[in-house]
């Protein structure tokens, strides 16, 4: 992943939630001057502070690590809810062997 690319997502992340770096900084335990130069792309976060990073902002490592295009991945409960309302709309047309196979999945 390019130093650029990290650069970019933490800058529209920060921009997103209307959050400084002095805010982000604080709420990672990090300071002013490592946020700056995570944000500018000098350098890269690692490890704990990465995870710190993206818990901060709402989003993922993988979001931020350049892994995955979805800056904020759903909750579970989120997940849960919209298979539920997959399944709600889909009910009508699905075969007695797709409600069965839903079955299974659900009461495993």
């Amino acid at each position: 992943m390019a130093d650029k690319e990290m650069k970019d997502r933490l800058g529209g992340l920060l921009s997103e939630r209307q959050m400084s770096q002095k805010q982000l900084a604080e709420l990672t335990n990090l300071t002013e001057s490592a946020v700056s130069r995570y944000v500018s792309g000098d350098r890269v976060p690692k490890g704990a502070i990465l995870l710190n990073i993206a818990n901060a902002l709402g989003s993922s490592t993988d979001y931020l690590l350049g892994l995955t295009d979805v800056a904020h991945p759903l909750s579970s409960e989120q997940e849960i809810e919209q298979a539920f309302e997959l399944i709600a709309r889909n009910a009508k047309t699905m075969t007695p062997e797709e409600k069965q196979k839903f079955a299974k999945i659900l009461f495993a």
